[in-house]
């Protein structure tokens, strides 16, 4: 994903990352340039969590190293979280609060100004169709009413770096148009976009770029004419 200008915010070098006896990425390296919209593709399985854990410093790498803006992705892990913005595949809340309240909650954590960054998110919570919801417990939503308060975190703090992990998994097929619409918004403001998936329909869709990753390892990396060309041989 070599890009001669912009500047590589996501850097994934030579990495490997055992559990015990099993390895769930071997010698993996690529690069993500600032304000793109790239694909990591692979089937279930492949080890695309594993890869986002390791870049969200929740896992420490068994070799090689991951940096998000010069920032060393396990080693600076607190001031990476302030530069991204994470939606894991099955987000997860505090028992007892309501979506307002993991909102308000995650901007004082922040240090926003909880009632701005409220304002602020409001109307996506509208577009989304969750606004009407927000006093309800967050644990009792639906998994697709939960994907849509992960995405508004994952928001809040106007990230240079949103991370998607199976973004569109449990939702319905309007609010899976409506994140792609999002994703491609946040991609021209210029914001910079990764995100996982086991659909090539969706990386045709949105991304200019991709990463294929198969039973841990890399298997092409590329824009998608690159890679279309390759597979077509």
């Amino acid at each position: 994903l070599c890009g001669i200008n912009p500047p590589m915010l996501v850097k994934v070098d030579h990495v490997t990352k055992s559990f015990g006896p099993k390895t769930a990425l071997k010698d993996v390296s690529f690069s993500v340039p600032a304000g793109q919209l790239c694909g990591l593709l692979g089937p279930n399985g492949a080890g695309k969590t594993t890869l986002f854990r390791l870049l969200m410093g929740i896992l420490k790498a068994t070799k090689g190293t991951l940096s998000i803006d010069s920032l060393d992705a396990f080693e600076e892990r607190v001031a990476v979280k302030r530069l991204v913005g994470f939606l894991p595949d099955e987000p997860i809340f505090y028992s007892y609060l309501s979506g307002r309240e993991v909102l308000e909650l995650s901007a004082a954590m922040h240090g926003l100004a909880v009632q701005e960054t409220m304002d602020r998110i409001y109307p996506l919570s509208v577009r989304l169709q969750l606004s009407e919801d927000l006093d309800a417990y967050a644990e009792d939503y639906s998994r697709g009413m939960k994907k849509k308060l992960g995405l508004l975190l994952s928001l809040l703090h106007q990230p240079k770096l949103l991370i998607l992990d199976e973004p569109t998994n449990g939702l319905d097929v309007e609010s899976t148009y409506l994140f792609y619409d999002l994703m491609l918004e946040e991609s021209q403001r210029g914001t910079t976009v990764l995100f996982s998936t086991h659909l090539m329909d969706q990386v045709a869709k949105l991304c200019s770029h991709a990463v294929i990753i198969n039973k841990g390892q890399l298997v092409a990396k590329g824009s998608l004419n690159e890679l279309r060309s390759t597979f077509d041989e």
